[in-house]
């Protein structure tokens, strides 16, 4: 499983660095931790309850945003708009990997 969060990282640090290259070390221990913190709560909710997976990875998404808001200092309409693209990115290649249906 863990093998998942690192490709996850893997993928969404890369594509916050299209939009924004300032404090690269600072940034990446950020979006380490936001991952950290969100992928291990959407996997026990999507394998534990009902809720369809692409209303956990709204709610990823938002978190995530708030995060790149709040640490990164970006505006949050950026931070939305990185976070929607990282994780639409990785929820599909997610999908795809685990041959998942919606």
């Amino acid at each position: 499983m863990l093998k998942y969060l690192a490709l996850t990282i893997a993928i969404e640090i890369p594509i916050y660095f299209l939009f924004d290259r300032n404090k690269i070390a600072y940034s990446t221990f950020v979006l380490i931790l936001a991952n950290c913190f969100t992928w291990p709560i959407v996997n026990i909710l999507f394998h534990n309850t009902n809720i369809h997976l692409l209303i956990l990875e709204s709610g990823v998404t938002i978190v995530e945003a708030i995060i790149i808001n709040i640490f990164l200092q970006d505006k949050f309409s950026k931070s939305l708009l990185i976070s929607f693209i990282q994780n639409s990115i990785t929820t599909f290649i997610g999908i795809w990997i685990n041959n998942i249906q919606l």
